[in-house]
């Protein structure tokens, strides 16, 4: 029953992430993957990869950050701070070598995020951030973190066709 519980949330995670790359503005985009990270770290909890927990605490924190509209959230040295936050998790929650995969999905998807740019977030998840958590879940045997990576990808490839990379380069 647990193991169907915790797939379960994934595949709640994968709707919420296959979603939100249709969504023609930065902010729901970020909104909706903030609700799929947060879905995702119980179920990467649930199976025991803990690099990937900490990764996706900070993807989680960072899509806060993105979503508000306070003065604190414009401070320039939040990507600098959450990118030292994930090494230090990573280095804290060694496994393997496949421990750096999360962190370099939330490295490159945190530098992209703070430019607020969608052509620039899903640039980054085709080339690094998809690629990278496709092998670190197939290590952690997130059977719907592999299909939401895949999908992910072929998502990104249709909001593309659908709006065009000049419509999605705006902030």
């Amino acid at each position: 029953m647990y193991q169907i519980i915790t797939h379960a949330i994934g595949f709640v995670a994968t709707a919420l992430q296959i979603g939100s790359f249709q969504c023609k503005s930065s902010r729901k985009l970020i909104y909706m993957q903030l609700y799929g990270n947060t879905a995702f770290l119980i179920h990467m909890f649930m199976l025991g990869a803990y690099s990937g927990c900490v990764s996706l605490l900070i993807s989680v924190i960072r899509n806060f950050i993105l979503t508000s509209r306070r003065s604190w959230a414009y401070w320039k040295g939040w990507p600098w701070l959450l990118v030292a936050a994930n090494l230090f998790g990573t280095a804290l929650t060694w496994e393997s070598i496949f421990s750096i995969l999360p962190c370099i999905a939330v490295v490159s998807l945190t530098i992209a995020g703070w430019s607020r740019n969608g052509k620039k977030i899903r640039i980054a998840n085709l080339c690094v951030v998809s690629p990278s958590w496709l092998l670190y879940d197939y290590f952690a045997g997130s059977y719907s973190g592999i299909v939401t990576e895949l999908f992910t990808l072929c998502s990104v490839g249709v909001s593309v066709l659908r709006y065009g990379w000049k419509a999605l380069d705006t902030t």
